[in-house]
């Protein structure tokens, strides 16, 4: 009994640890909702823009841009106006009439990243869900358009 009492506590301790080092690495994880939140993909091509994910207020956002164009692109919104933004990969920044642009040749990629925080509403106290337009700078016709989507509050209002 003595051999078999030694064997289990030799065990304990490195079974402890384990159970401990698991527990942490599931409180550090981040769930896939959660990495998901501020992704935002834009592809460009010629004929106008193919858009995909969404943001939080306060989150820190990354616009992925993609030109599979044939030419030089823009990408322009008033949502970029009063906040830093930092520039990864192809992406020249441009500044005219007051707001930011950001043109990407044809085959290359960027990444935008920056923090918006919540619009709340002064009347009601409610911050809500925002659509923000975007445009090409260079051709007018080009638009697009994406959400901050507002998460906070009660569901179901009752």
């Amino acid at each position: 009994m003595r051999r078999s009492d030694h064997t289990f506590r030799g065990l304990l301790i490195p079974l402890a640890l384990g159970v401990v080092s698991l527990a942490g690495m599931g409180v550090s994880m981040p769930s896939t909702a959660q990495a998901d939140e501020g992704k935002i993909e834009v592809t460009i091509k010629d004929d106008g823009y193919q858009v995909k994910g969404h943001t939080t207020p306060g989150a820190v956002t990354k616009i992925f841009l993609r030109n599979e164009g044939t030419m030089t692109h823009g990408f322009s919104s008033r949502i970029l106006k009063d906040v830093p933004v930092r520039a990864e990969g192809d992406a020249k920044e441009v500044i005219g009439r007051g707001v930011k642009s950001f043109h990407v040749d044809a085959g290359k990629v960027a990444t935008l990243i920056f923090s918006k925080a919540s619009k709340v509403d002064p009347a009601t106290g409610i911050s809500e869900t925002q659509q923000y337009g975007f445009w090409c700078d260079i051709h007018p016709h080009m638009r697009g358009e994406f959400l901050i989507i507002e998460t906070k509050g009660e569901v179901g209002g009752g």
